[in-house]
């Protein structure tokens, strides 16, 4: 579906896209064993190029929830995967949520991962991947300094608007999407949320402490925006 409907591209590419077609980029966050085994093979098949941002100190370890942590690809399977289709970004060293930390803490993440990464694959990395969407106009700013041509988050908006986009937005893709919901999302059609979870906090930064329903409002958005944000964009 992908292919019929949209031109897969690379991101490790100097884009140059034309107007009138649908380019469509995928992405692989955190760097699992599970890419190898079961979506390696099918982008090959198909030639459909892949990026996976890969957490540095993470790289043949195991990596998740507390009580479910999933195997990380090994030194060896990241250096055996086919350079002409799949591109290494950088997610960070350890994969905190950047905003709760400091501008030392986060600059580190952001830099010392890249570094240990080209000196493991002897290779320049570009792209960078914010862990859980956190990032800010200030991490941005740590990015750039740092050297990555672009950084990804995870607010489904349209990538690459404009020529000179660093900050690119993604939307997330399940195994258990419907097809028409994966047909919406290659569409573009959920790059709404952003101006909805705006227009939210509006509603409630006027509601908000003057009234009972105000407080209401401000709960049920801080829980809906919460799962949105796990289950659509995370």
């Amino acid at each position: 579906m992908l292919a019929r409907h949209a031109q897969p591209i690379s991101l490790d590419d100097n884009l140059t896209l034309q107007a009138g077609v649908r380019y469509a980029a995928v992405t692989f966050d955190d760097g699992f064993e599970n890419f190898v085994d079961v979506a390696l093979p099918e982008l090959t098949k198909r030639r459909i190029p892949a990026t996976v941002f890969v957490i540095a100190d993470a790289v043949g370890k195991a990596f998740g929830p507390e009580g479910h942590p999933e195997p990380v690809m090994s030194l060896e399977q990241i250096r055996d995967l086919p350079a002409d289709l799949v591109t290494i970004g950088s997610h960070t060293l350890t994969h905190p949520f950047l905003p709760s930390l400091s501008e030392q803490d986060s600059r580190s993440e952001i830099t010392q991962s890249r570094a240990k990464i080209e000196q493991m694959l002897n290779s320049k990395v570009l792209l960078f991947s914010f862990p859980f969407g956190g990032f800010n106009e200030e991490l941005a700013v740590l990015c750039r300094e740092a050297g990555y041509r672009h950084a990804f988050t995870t607010l489904p908006g349209f990538a690459f608007e404009s020529p000179d986009q660093f900050v690119v937005g993604r939307v997330r893709v399940d195994p258990d999407d419907w097809p028409l919901e994966f047909r919406l999302k290659l569409a573009g059609a959920y790059r709404w949320l952003p101006s909805a979870f705006r227009l939210k906090r509006r509603i409630v930064a006027m509601l908000g402490g003057r009234s009972s329903i105000g407080k209401k409002i401000a709960t049920g958005q801080r829980a809906g925006e919460s799962v949105i944000h796990e289950t659509i964009v995370n």
